[in-house]
């Protein structure tokens, strides 16, 4: 029952940009949002009145088509949007804006889930999912006001949807800077998941106060948010080789640092300094490799590194969880190294 009430609380956030599976369909950007969302609705008002393990798995289908809808489409909306006014170089700057208003969401989400079901009753989790519903569906409602970019419209949805996968496969096979951005990218997840996974554990064996188990976190989600939000300023600053040095390859030292028998004061703020330095790589990711994604595909091709994305973090998490049963500073070492040396062998120049 409480892993539904921490499913309900995160939908509470995925109402304003889904983020999905990968998937994507050729009936332009808005129409497959608006789809999503109520693929979304209807799965959470399945959810209400599910009493058992089908209707729970049909919930679970519906939802998960949802997110399929949405793959890419955010991010593609945004730049052809951008692109059509002649503002793409902004892409950076805007995705970090908008990732940053996610995690502001998720942070308001998760409090306002804990405040509904501070009593563990059936009939509060209820009222928590209900009130995911109703926030899913307001978001549903608001997807109709989004404009379809001109370039979209221009182009039509003419071609089929096995077209564009192919494309999208050719895209990723011929244009090499656009390869290597994508290894890159790949190479150097910094596996947040795990890391959220971990570190109380680590904590605990560090003599961190038990306290700190949920204000690091707290703290750590506010860094998130100020770094997604001004990842742009690093790109200005240090240029894009030296933007893309280190936003891929602080994680994996800030890993290293987590290893180390470190005292807990330090331990905590290193968490909450690597924990935020992890929203800095999508928002400057997005703007270069949007550049060489056309518009009539961009979707796809974003949903096809999407699907790589998963893949590799699911069998690594097999690794990374088996390490981490032998020695939690084994995993944090194993982590950093993965990270770190796919910043240094795949930089870009």
């Amino acid at each position: 029952m409480f892993k539904s009430t921490r499913s309900g609380a995160s939908s509470l956030a995925r109402c304003l940009w889904p983020r999905s599976r990968p998937v994507s369909w050729p009936i332009g950007s808005k129409r497959s949002i608006n789809i999503a969302l109520a693929l979304q609705v209807l799965g959470e008002v399945v959810y209400i009145f599910a009493d058992g393990y089908w209707p729970f798995a049909l919930a679970a289908v519906i939802g998960g088509l949802g997110f399929a809808f949405s793959s890419g489409c955010v991010e593609a909306l945004v730049y052809d949007s951008l692109k059509t006014i002649g503002h793409e170089n902004e892409m950076s700057k805007a995705m970090g804006f908008i990732n940053s208003a996610q995690r502001l969401a998720n942070l308001l989400a998760f409090a306002a889930g804990g405040l509904l079901v501070i009593n563990l009753t059936q009939e509060r989790f209820v009222l928590a999912i209900a009130i995911t519903a109703c926030a899913v569906a307001v978001g549903w409602l608001i997807s109709f006001t989004l404009g379809e970019p001109q370039i979209e419209l221009e182009q039509g949805d003419g071609e089929s949807s096995l077209k564009l996968l192919v494309d999208g496969i050719r895209t990723l096979r011929s244009n090499r800077p656009f390869r290597r951005l994508v290894v890159l990218a790949l190479a150097t997840i910094p596996f947040s998941d795990y890391l959220l996974n971990l570190y109380q554990p680590r904590f605990v064996d560090a003599g961190v106060p038990s306290v700190w188990l949920g204000w690091a976190l707290a703290l750590a989600s506010g860094i998130s948010i100020l770094g997604a939000r001004y990842a742009y300023w690093l790109e200005a600053r240090l240029g894009t080789k030296g933007s893309l040095l280190l936003v891929t390859s602080l994680p994996g030292v800030l890993y290293l640092a987590m290893a180390m028998a470190l005292p807990p004061t330090l331990l905590v703020l290193v968490f909450c300094v690597l924990y935020g330095s992890m929203t800095l790589k999508d928002p400057i990711f997005s703007g270069h490799l949007n550049k060489h994604i056309e518009s009539r595909n961009r979707a796809t091709v974003l949903s096809l590194i999407s699907m790589f994305s998963g893949i590799y973090v699911a069998l690594m998490g097999l690794l990374i969880g088996r390490i981490g049963d032998f020695s939690l500073t084994y995993a944090f070492v194993f982590m950093g190294i993965v990270v770190l040396m796919g910043s240094l062998l795949f930089r870009v120049d």
